[in-house]
């Protein structure tokens, strides 16, 4: 990993190298979403791209640490990101509530991180099937790359517990509303004691977020990477980065969850001073734990644009005060040059 040491140097990788990459490999695969002979899998496959894309953009900020592999990197992440959105598609705004389906969807997150694991009938528990092959060639791109990484080996079982934990967190969270907060309280007792600093909803929100997987990609290029080195980034990133990243996502849509009944982790503090207080720790943590990693200038900007990022979403304005208050008291505590330059870039690429 060659080091990145200021936003500027930052933002030049990521425009100049990162994102031609990247508008490519989408476009391709926006392409192939278009060519879906099933018209609810076409549609699903469609708005997740169109709506999602700032995932990709987000998590390809991540190969600007490592140049040399770019061919390598935003491929995987984009075909990974792609294949995680499509999914939440699926189980969110599809017509099906089995959790045995959504199971069963999402076992191809892991064989996406398995070279040579066959591929499997994703699609065996619901009446839509035919995808052209949409989604088992993302997995197949998916494979291809992570067997290009030099340390993969070495990665692979943590990025594997953090996928799992992904899906598993998937099939909760979608399954009949009167039935989701029992199984997620029931999932929770498993691991409350390992995450004691942790609400059940903090870790449920940690869990959803992809962004630690995309920080080990990008360590197992260095093929000489140790074990502590591995579990050092793993540590940063489950609970703090992963979970402060997607607290922010949940909070930016807490008036439109509210409004349409759906499932939102931070609506579960008890108080707007809780959710500050919650918010602030996690963005506290987070950077106390980047000074350990490798590279810890690139991690504290990735604290500092996951804040500016979000809370430079158009839904956080004047006119939806409880959001306001809260993003303004988090931009004060992610201060310095680097949150306003981020801020600044999240304005453009948001709205």
């Amino acid at each position: 990993m060659s080091e990145l040491r200021n936003p500027w140097q930052l933002l030049y990788r990521v425009y100049r190298h990162v994102q031609p990459v990247l508008e490519r490999e989408f476009a391709a695969w926006y392409k192939r979403a278009e060519a879906i002979p099933n018209p609810e899998l076409r549609k699903q496959a469609q708005d997740s791209m169109n709506s999602k894309k700032f995932h990709c953009q987000g998590g390809c900020v991540y190969a600007a640490q490592v140049i040399p592999h770019v061919e390598t990197i935003v491929p995987l992440i984009v075909a990974y990101q792609t294949i995680s959105d499509y999914l939440d598609n699926l189980c969110d705004r599809s017509t099906s509530l089995d959790p045995q389906d959504f199971r069963q969807l999402h076992v191809s997150m892991q064989d996406a991180l398995t070279p040579g694991a066959p591929l499997r009938d994703y699609y065996m528990y619901r009446e839509d099937k035919d995808d052209g092959g949409f989604l088992a060639g993302l997995v197949q791109t998916c494979q291809k790359h992570v067997a290009q990484l030099p340390a993969y080996e070495k990665i692979q079982a943590k990025i594997l517990e953090f996928s799992c934990l992904y899906s598993d967190l998937q099939v909760y969270k979608h399954i009949a509303p009167h039935l989701r907060e029992d199984h997620l309280l029931t999932w929770w007792d498993q691991y409350k004691e390992r995450y004691h600093d942790l609400h059940w909803q903090e870790f449920a929100a940690v869990t959803g977020s992809t962004i630690g997987i995309f920080a080990l990609f990008c360590l197992a290029t260095d093929p000489d990477v140790g074990e502590e080195q591995i579990q050092t980034v793993s540590e940063a990133y489950f609970p703090w980065l992963c979970g402060l990243h997607i607290l922010l996502d949940y909070l930016i849509d807490l008036e439109e969850d509210k409004m349409g009944g759906d499932l939102n982790f931070v609506s579960y503090y008890d108080s707007e001073r809780i959710a500050i207080e919650r918010l602030k720790l996690f963005i506290k943590q987070a950077k106390a734990s980047v000074k350990r990693l490798p590279n810890p200038a690139f991690h504290r900007m990735i604290v500092d644009g996951l804040v500016a990022f979000y809370l430079a979403d158009r839904k956080v304005n004047r006119s939806q005060p409880h959001i306001y208050t809260i993003a303004r008291q988090l931009l004060k505590q992610a201060k310095g040059l680097p949150s306003v330059l981020f801020y600044v870039n999240s304005l453009l690429v948001r709205r």
